[in-house]
């Protein structure tokens, strides 16, 4: 599983939870604001990981198609991309399909 599989599955479980705790009627107002906070939060990381990973793409075909001089910024461009996917991943440590290698950001 990479990366950004890991996270969209993790983000998919925390909005479930979030709606579900929502539709209980229980739930006090604080705790209502926080799962709609939550609910943003999983829309905030989703459109992180779309930029990131369109980033990468970008960075990948210029990688291959280009042959100019000037591509010095991919290989550092990429690690960037790399440890800000990672740093997304660290609240989920403690879930059995976390990879230790994530912990290196």
């Amino acid at each position: 599983m990479d990366i950004v599989e890991f996270l969209s599955e993790r983000i998919s479980e925390d909005e479930a939870v979030a709606r579900t705790l929502l539709g209980d009627r229980t739930v006090s107002k604080s705790g209502a604001w926080y799962e709609q906070r939550l609910l943003l939060e999983c829309e905030a990381k989703r459109r992180l990981i779309r930029i990131v990973e369109s980033a990468r793409q970008s960075a990948l075909a210029a990688m291959v198609s280009d042959t100019g001089p000037d591509l010095g910024w991919i290989p550092q461009s990429l690690e960037w991309m790399e440890q800000s996917l990672y740093a997304l991943a660290l609240p989920y440590y403690d879930h059995p399909d976390f990879e230790q290698d994530w912990l290196r950001a």
